[in-house]
């Protein structure tokens, strides 16, 4: 007896601590969600090769902020307008994209911080644009690690895979 109480509680044991089961709906909206990721990767690349390059130049030369950041603000605005048309289907995948959203959004607002504060001179907004865009960069990186975390829940991704082989915003 008291044998097969002791399986009946390692069978319960066992049950309690298998992964829960995969919902379907939330794995295709997932692979949907990442098929569109890959198509703004273009404008993602473009973006984050404009921060770096005007982080590298040190904010020196006011005129090539200015330029580096304004010719990408063309770009981002059509991407803004693009990523506030998409809804994923399910809670899980629309809560990355509002994070993955409000970041481009920030990143925006930054970037148009720092031109205006380089065309007027005025070099404590700069210094406060400089650390709203790099919040902006940084929520981009939790909001790719929030997707990945997402596809290995969905069994989309293995734990095994190794950082930057899935798709989303990978920092430069």
């Amino acid at each position: 007896m008291l044998r097969l109480v002791a399986v009946a509680l390692l069978i319960a044991w066992a049950g309690c601590t298998r992964p829960p089961a995969k919902d379907p709906a939330v794995v295709a909206d997932v692979v949907a969600y990442v098929e569109k990721i890959k198509k703004w990767e273009p404008v993602e690349a473009e973006v984050l090769k404009a921060m770096r390059d005007v982080r590298r130049s040190q904010f020196v030369d006011d005129d090539y902020v200015v330029s580096t950041l304004g010719g990408t603000m063309a770009d981002v605005d059509l991407h803004l307008e693009e990523i506030d048309r998409f809804h994923p289907r399910t809670a899980q995948v629309e809560q990355v994209h509002q994070r993955y959203v409000k970041a481009w959004h920030d990143l925006h607002d930054s970037f148009a911080a720092i031109i205006a504060a380089m065309q007027q001179k005025d070099y404590v907004a700069l210094s406060t644009g400089t650390q709203a865009m790099g919040r902006a960069r940084d929520d981009l990186v939790t909001t790719a690690a929030a997707l990945s975390l997402l596809m290995k829940e969905s069994g989309l991704k293995s734990a095994d895979d190794e950082p930057g082989d899935d798709a989303g915003t990978a920092p430069s």
